[in-house]
């Protein structure tokens, strides 16, 4: 019997996104929604009707995703678009009956990486490390939110991941 998918959520206008069973390998990638400005209403049409069909598609058990972060000189309209990714996330979660979870960057990045100011590169060359080869840093970091999510609700199926400072090989 196959183990309940996670789905891993690196939010913003580029959503990186990672999604498979604990014992198996993630399918991942990038989401690009569409650039609106002010017009919040279609940005979050694009990501509603996207995340819906991931859900159906996928089906997974869990939906993890990463705090949003606002750094100094956000516009309100980003800032707007960034937490109602993370509102909407939980909401659609709620509507599909999908446990949902938030899950800390800096805590994801020193679980991958090995530390939590890890670098865009850090991450890209901690997924390489496990045999992943991510396209961009969103996806990236939705994977290494994937395996810290494996890491702690399934951890029987963590220790193949060599993660961290000491990663430098993938596990056999």
């Amino acid at each position: 019997m196959a183990l309940p998918k996670i789905l891993a959520l690196d939010l913003a206008t580029r959503i990186g996104w990672a999604c498979g069973a604990p014992d198996g390998e993630p399918l991942y990638g990038t989401k690009v929604l569409p650039s609106t400005g002010e017009d919040i209403g279609r940005f979050a049409d694009a990501y509603n009707t996207w995340l819906l069909d991931m859900i159906t598609l996928e089906g997974p058990a869990l939906v993890v995703f990463e705090a949003p972060v606002l750094p100094g000189k956000t516009t309100p309209a980003t800032a707007r678009k960034l937490m109602g990714l993370a509102w909407h996330t939980e909401f659609v979660c709620h509507l599909r009956e999908v446990r949902c979870a938030e899950h800390h960057l800096q805590s994801v990045k020193k679980f991958f990486a090995g530390s939590g100011r890890a670098e865009k590169d850090d991450m890209i060359a901690a997924a390489r490390r496990q045999g992943w080869d991510p396209k961009d840093d969103n996806a990236a970091d939705a994977l290494g939110l994937w395996a810290c999510a494996v890491h702690e609700k399934a951890p029987r199926h963590a220790a193949r991941f060599q993660l961290g400072a000491l990663g430098t090989a993938r596990a056999a």
